[in-house]
C-alpha cells in the first residue's frame, strides 16, 4: 500500500505513462519516432504488423507520450504523422523510502510529478 502526493488527474496521467512504458513495443515505438513518421514509417521501422502499431499509437497517444497531427504529403495527400510528445521521464528514491516520478513533456508542455510514501501502518 501507499498513499499519494499528487492529485487525482495527474496520478492518473502518471499511471497511464507508466503502464505504455511498460510494454515493449510501446518503448520500441518511442524510440523510432526521432522524427515525426507516419504509421506506415513505423511499420517499416519497427518490424511490426500495421493493426499492432495503429493500436499501440493509440495507446501512447492516450497516455500523452505520442501526438499526432495532420500532415499533407505530394504522393500521398492527407496522412497522419506522430512525434514523441515528452523529453524525460525519471524515477527517484529517497532515503525515507519515497518514490518520486517526473514527466517532462516536450516542447513546453505541462510537466508531471507524483510522489509515493511508504505506507504507515
Amino acid at each position: 500500500m501507499s498513499s499519494f502526493d499528487a492529485e487525482s488527474e495527474d496520478s492518473q496521467s502518471i499511471e497511464q505513462i507508466l503502464n505504455a512504458l511498460s510494454v515493449e513495443t510501446n518503448r520500441k515505438i518511442l524510440s523510432a519516432l526521432n522524427k515525426p513518421m507516419t504509421a506506415a514509417e513505423l511499420v517499416d521501422e519497427c518490424d511490426l504488423s500495421t493493426s499492432t502499431v495503429y493500436r499501440k499509437l493509440d495507446r501512447l497517444s492516450n497516455s500523452g507520450l505520442v501526438k499526432e497531427h495532420l500532415a499533407v504529403d505530394s504522393e500521398n495527400g492527407r496522412c497522419s504523422q506522430y512525434e514523441r510528445n515528452i523529453e524525460r521521464v525519471s524515477v527517484s528514491l529517497s532515503g525515507d523510502g519515497r518514490i518520486t516520478i517526473q514527466v517532462k513533456q516536450a516542447s513546453g508542455g505541462e510537466n508531471k510529478k507524483k510522489t509515493w510514501r511508504p505506507y504507515e501502518k
